[in-house]
C-alpha cells in the first residue's frame, strides 16, 4: 500500500469525525479553546458515525466513504461559503496559557498510548485470535459490498460463521474499518492503525468527559492517566468494544 493512500485515509477519517461532530454542535456552546474544541468535535463524530452508517444501511444507500465525505462536510463547507460572502471568516486562535497545560498533557498521553498500540499491533505481520480475522473480513465485505447486512441465506439451517460481526451484530464498527478500507487497500493495515488511533483517541474524549463531570481538571488529568495505566484496560487488540468504550465517553 503506498504511503500516499494510508496518508489520505488518515485524513479522511479526520475529516468523517470533525465534520459531522461541527455540524451536531454547532447551535450549542463550545468550549473556548482551540483544541478542546477540535476534539469535542471529534468525538461527537465518532458518535455520531455509527449512526448514520445504520440509517444509511437501512435506507438502502450504499456505505461508500464519498457519501460519508459529502454528508460530514456539506454543513461545514455551507457555513464557511457564507462567511467567506459575509467576510465573517475568523481563524482560529492557537495562543497557548498555563491552563492549558493540562490538555497539552492528555494529548501526550494519547500518543505515548498510540505508540504503544500501534507497534504491537504491528509487531508481527498477522491478526490474533478470533475476533480480529472477524472484523476484518467484515470489513472487507463492507469495503466491496457497501453494505452491511449479511447475503441471502438459502439454506434455512445453514448459520453465517463467517460474517459474525455484521447483521444482526451492531455492525458500525465493521462500517467504519470498510469505509476506511475503501481508500486504503491493506485491510489488515487499516484495522490495525485505525484501532489503534481510535482507542488513543478515547483518552482524550475521556478527560474532557471527566472535566465536564468532575469539574476540575487537574482532577479529570489524573483520572485520565491512571485510565492509560490499568492494565485491564484496552491494548492493541482489534475487537468492537475498542470503539464502543470510547463513543461510551
Amino acid at each position: 500500500m503506498s504511503p500516499l493512500a494510508s496518508v489520505i485515509t488518515i485524513l479522511l477519517f479526520f475529516m468523517y469525525l470533525w465534520g459531522l461532530g461541527f455540524t451536531a454542535t454547532y447551535f450549542v456552546k463550545k468550549p473556548d479553546h482551540f483544541l478542546e474544541r477540535l476534539f469535542l468535535n471529534l468525538g461527537i463524530g465518532l458518535g455520531l458515525f455509527p449512526i448514520l452508517a445504520i440509517l444509511l444501511n437501512f435506507a438502502r444507500i450504499p456505505l461508500d466513504w464519498k457519501i460519508f465525505l459529502g454528508i460530514s462536510l456539506a454543513f461545514p463547507l455551507f457555513i464557511l461559503a457564507k462567511s467567506l460572502k459575509e467576510k465573517k471568516v475568523k481563524l482560529p486562535s492557537f495562543a497557548l496559557k498555563k491552563s492549558d497545560l493540562a490538555m497539552l498533557l492528555v494529548v501526550l498521553i494519547a500518543l505515548l498510548s498510540f505508540y504503544v498500540y500501534a507497534k504491537g499491533a504491528f509487531g508481527y505481520p498477522y491478526l490474533e485470535d478470533e475476533d480480529p480475522w472477524g472484523h476484518a473480513v467484515g470489513a472487507k465485505y463492507v469495503a466491496l459490498e457497501k453494505n452491511a447486512y449479511d447475503p441471502i441465506i438459502t439454506n434455512a439451517e445453514e448459520v453465517d460463521l463467517v460474517l459474525s460481526y455484521i447483521d444482526p451484530y451492531p455492525p458500525a464498527y465493521d462500517i467504519l474499518m470498510g469505509i476506511l478500507h475503501q481508500t486504503s487497500s491493506n485491510v489488515n493495515w487499516t484495522i490495525k492503525f485505525f484501532n489503534a488511533l481510535i482507542i488513543s483517541l478515547g483518552f482524550i474524549f475521556f478527560y474532557l468527559f471527566s472535566k465536564k463531570l468532575i469539574g476540575h481538571q487537574n482532577k479529570a488529568l489524573f483520572a485520565t492517566f491512571v485510565l492509560a495505566i490499568v492494565p485491564s484496560y484496552l491494548s492493541h487488540f482489534i475487537w468492537a468494544p475498542a470503539m464502543a468504550m470510547v463513543v461510551f465517553f
